[in-house]
């Protein structure tokens, strides 16, 4: 097997465990409406700018996707003291609920993946992840 076919192989498989998992919630969101918030839950002073940094989106789209997730009662923003022209990002109870769900169904497929592979493994394959991604940044 090519590398390409492993990596397109298991991040399908990945992507299909977690999809099928958080259509049996209770909440009805897209990936990329569960991934978004897991990005404001990690960004200390999260704005539309650094998310769009961070998921690799066009402002645009992730200011549409913003008002959807605010229309939703999932994120609140506040003003920036830091720059009047930006505001902050962050989650509503029902928006760290929603997130608590998807961490903990992401927690379940990756220990599902990782079962029967010893810890050393685990950690050459996260090296080798993060040498690809270096890779691909240089």
């Amino acid at each position: 097997m090519e590398l390409s076919e492993a990596v397109f192989n298991l991040l399908h498989t990945v992507r299909n465990n977690i999809t099928q998992q958080v259509k049996l919630l209770p909440i009805d969101l897209s990936l990329m409406h569960l991934k978004s918030l897991k990005v404001i839950s990690m960004i200390e002073g999260c704005t539309g700018q650094k998310m769009a940094e961070v998921m690799g989106r066009d402002k645009a789209q992730i200011n549409r996707l913003i008002k959807e997730l605010v229309s939703q009662d999932l994120v609140i923003k506040t003003h920036n003291e830091h720059d009047k022209r930006s505001q902050i990002l962050t989650l509503s109870p029902n928006g760290q609920d929603a997130i608590n769900a998807f961490n903990k169904i992401e927690k379940q497929v990756f220990e599902r993946m990782a079962k029967d592979i010893s810890t050393e493994e685990i950690s050459r394959f996260i090296n080798l992840a993060e040498t690809f991604k270096n890779n691909l940044k240089s």
